[in-house]
């Protein structure tokens, strides 16, 4: 046994409660308070002074894609680079390391937040860097990749080549293709480079996990199932790596491309345990805002005619619901635009999930009030990104124009109609920092002004309301509220202690708090 003691263990039950100690025994959580001094006493439990450090449970990131954010920590990233001439001068600094025959993989490229450009690369701009080596840039939404012409030539594109799906080929004045490759196009590059072997895999995993560790995260819902190794190759590889040694709690989306591997998996795959568990079925309905490819209901600025795109048609669509169901599975549906949402709801009301299972709708940062009043009493969980709002202020309004949709990062009306929402990153796109979405979903405020100007103030949440993103509201997510997510007899002995209290701070300083430990299945994964 193990008595936690000398910190403030927040509840997450309802605001102010919380407790003076804990005592844990074989990863749960066995009495609170005095009972469990006088149990530690009686057992000679082991006593862990936490040093006035206050505690939560522990923190979880409710939507994240765990490998790309190892591959993002192992290549070179361009977040947060200034401007365009910056981005090319370091793809050009790590093309020189390249030898014969070898292809580069750059991560990161934000267009929206440079200097002296608001445009993607294009095949022209990387040919100066090298008109040898293939080389990709990915954007930093992953919903588009620029290529040079050497990478052009390994996939093949032709003059004219039009994209069939939920997908786009740039093109220029003359049919050329650009470089540019939208959302499943991307795909035509990123699938040419080579698989990674398993145990890169597991490489990968442990890089991240220990990154996520330091941020106080205890675990993550990941979806990489299917650009890897595929269901079962990607599965075994978290079960190789997570364990009472590297203790992480990974809840994997299905990917709907892997519905057919999930179905005929064996119990040794599919079975839940206490790190590594399968979730719903994942359905990419639209793109992005960034990309221009978010289906939304008015044109995009300057753009007649462009309202995004869907990856699917409405028929291909329902199937995949009907499949999902078939399967006894819920769906968690990535969505971007107010249409793209407003098609779904629609579908997932002929379709509902079985009793008591919910489906969690992904990022859904652009709605119209109506929109929540048609979803009300449906069995939904909203999956959001504070850290998005942040991003995308204000660029997006030049991107959408002056008829965006009305209730932008409506996190505060999304709740007051009944709805639980779960808190994460989406990293490797934003910095999976719990601080730093809870800074947004409290300050309301942009990365680029992060005191100034408040972005739609009504939507904001209270401290409360935003750590409980990250706690009870993940627990929520993947069903898991009777175990995880509070400080509880019987739940799982996982907290994330911190250096300040975020109750009694200005909120504008809630960026600055650091984690102090990390705590998982009763151990201590990282201590600063």
């Amino acid at each position: 046994m193990k008595l936690w003691e000398n910190g403030t263990f927040y509840t997450m039950n309802k605001q102010g409660e919380s407790a003076s100690c804990v005592l844990t025994d074989k990863g749960r959580i066995v009495a609170l308070d005095e009972q469990a001094r006088n149990l530690a006493q009686t057992s000679q439990a082991e006593t862990i002074d936490l040093q006035n450090g206050v505690v939560f449970p522990g923190f979880v990131d409710s939507h994240l894609h765990l490998l790309w954010y190892g591959q993002a920590l192992d290549r070179l990233n361009l977040y947060g680079y200034p401007s365009k001439q910056a981005c090319l001068e370091a793809i050009a600094e790590r093309a020189k390391r390249l030898t014969d025959g070898q292809w580069l993989f750059v991560e990161g490229y934000d267009d929206n937040n440079l200097s002296d450009s608001k445009q993607l690369l294009t095949r022209w701009d990387l040919d100066k860097i090298s008109d040898t080596h293939p080389i990709l840039v990915r954007r930093i939404d992953y919903h588009s990749v620029s290529v040079n012409t050497p990478f052009i030539k390994e996939i093949g594109l032709k003059h004219g080549q039009v994209f069939e799906g939920g997908g786009m080929i740039d093109l220029n004045d003359e049919g050329e293709p650009t470089g540019v490759l939208r959302d499943e196009a991307s795909m035509l590059a990123i699938e040419r480079f080579p698989t990674e072997s398993q145990e890169e895999l597991e490489r990968l995993i442990k890089l991240a996990i220990h990154v996520l560790w330091k941020k106080g995260l205890v675990g993550a819902h990941s979806e990489d199932l299917h650009y890897f190794n595929g269901l079962v190759g990607t599965v075994k590889a978290y079960r190789n790596v997570l364990s009472q040694k590297i203790p992480f709690r990974a809840h994997l989306l299905v990917h709907h491309k892997e519905l057919s591997a999930y179905l005929k998996a064996p119990e040794a795959i599919t079975h839940a345990d206490a790190f590594v568990e399968l979730g719903a079925m994942k359905i990419f309905y639209d793109g992005t805002v960034g990309s221009h490819t978010a289906l939304m209901s008015q044109p995009y600025m300057g753009e007649p005619g462009n309202y995004g795109l869907k990856f699917h048609s409405d028929e291909e669509f329902e199937k995949l619901v009907q499949q999902a169901r078939a399967a006894k599975l819920p769906v968690a549906i990535h969505i971007i635009g107010d249409r793209a949402f407003q098609n779904v709801i629609r579908v997932l009301k002929k379709y509902p999930p079985l009793p008591g299972q919910k489906d969690r709708m992904i990022h859904t940062p652009w709605l119209h009030p109506n929109m929540l009043e048609e979803a009300k009493g449906m069995p939904l969980i909203f999956d959001i990104q504070p850290q998005f709002m942040s991003s995308d202020m204000p660029w997006a309004f030049d991107v959408l124009g002056p008829s965006f949709p009305p209730l932008a990062f409506a996190w505060k009306s999304i709740q007051d109609y009944g709805f639980t929402i779960a808190g994460g990153s989406d990293a490797p796109i934003e910095i999976p920092n719990p601080f730093h979405a809870i800074h947004a979903a409290v300050t309301r405020t942009c990365n680029s002004d992060l005191n100034g100007k408040q972005y739609f103030p009504e939507e904001r949440l209270n401290v409360f309301e935003a750590i409980g993103l990250y706690t009870s509201g993940s627990a929520a997510a993947c069903n898991h509220s009777d175990t995880r997510g509070t400080i509880n007899v019987g739940n799982v002995a996982d907290f994330t202690v911190l250096d300040k209290d975020p109750f009694h701070i200005d909120p504008a300083d809630l960026r600055k708090i650091t984690v102090q430990k990390t705590i998982v299945d009763e151990r201590v994964v990282f201590q600063k």
